[in-house]
């Protein structure tokens, strides 16, 4: 274990004023022989136990374990599949040909997309997008259907975005201060500026094929990767196409 994270874990344990002792019993600790190990960097702690030292000691989670990856390249970390992730949700609401698109004002994202926001704490995922097409569009969606799932990186963690999709509501359509309201014909939807990679989430949203869509970075380039439901569906489609384009070279040479 770094020697700077036991640094820091006594440092912890003076600004406490307790004695190693006393720390133990506070950790579930029965000798205080292992807080001095952990301490000097001799044993490493495990994941539970840092658990219970940041509930117990009210620390900061994120920069201790922004730290921890730091001095220990994520030792501790790595036992635990647990991440920071924030949750939200989107809906592609239909009235025939036309879809409800929101023409957002904010300049982090700016351009003519599905209205959605943020799963609150103990909130269905359906519960939240009916509220926020509620609170958003002024309609009451009902039976909104799962119909994909949108990610990308943030720090120290990443950004889930379930995409429902419904074409039952009631209610009379009104606008908020994240943008106007509007229904759009599906024609007529690459004609108006809408926010970047629009194209491919609606892919995902209309097709029984897909169902992911997820930026991956690179070199600081975002690149969009769509996901197949089933792997299967996918050979099936290779050897389909494959199958025709022989069938066509047959043709073609005869």
């Amino acid at each position: 274990m770094s020697n700077k994270l036991g640094e820091k874990i006594k440092e912890i344990r003076l600004e406490q004023g307790m004695s190693q002792e006393e720390f133990a019993k506070e950790l579930g600790y029965t000798s205080k022989s292992t807080i001095n190990k952990i301490e000097k960097g001799v044993n490493d702690i495990s994941y539970d136990k840092l658990e219970l030292l940041i509930q117990k000691f009210d620390l900061e989670v994120n920069e201790l374990f922004d730290n921890l990856a730091k001095d220990m390249g994520a030792k501790v970390i790595s036992e635990d599949r647990t991440e920071r992730v924030e949750l939200a949700v989107l809906c592609l609401v239909e009235a025939g040909n036309k879809i409800l698109l929101q023409n957002r004002i904010k300049k982090d994202w700016q351009g003519y997309t599905l209205p959605g926001g943020h799963v609150e704490k103990d909130e269905s995922f359906v519960d939240a997008v009916i509220r926020e097409m509620k609170e958003e569009t002024g309609l009451d969606i009902k039976n909104p259907v799962l119909v994909g799932v949108k990610q990308f990186p943030i720090k120290y963690g990443r950004y889930v975005v379930f995409l429902y999709k419904t074409n039952e509501f009631e209610g009379e359509l009104q606008s908020s201060n994240e943008g106007k309201m509007e229904w759009v014909e599906y024609k007529d939807i690459f004609n108006i500026k809408t926010v970047d990679d629009f194209e491919d989430l609606l892919k995902v949203m209309n097709s029984n094929k897909l169902s992911e869509f997820q930026y991956i970075v690179k070199n600081d380039i975002w690149n969009v990767v769509l996901k197949w439901k089933n792997i299967l569906l996918l050979v099936i489609y290779i050897a389909f196409i494959h199958h025709l384009l022989k069938n066509w070279i047959k043709q073609v040479l005869i």
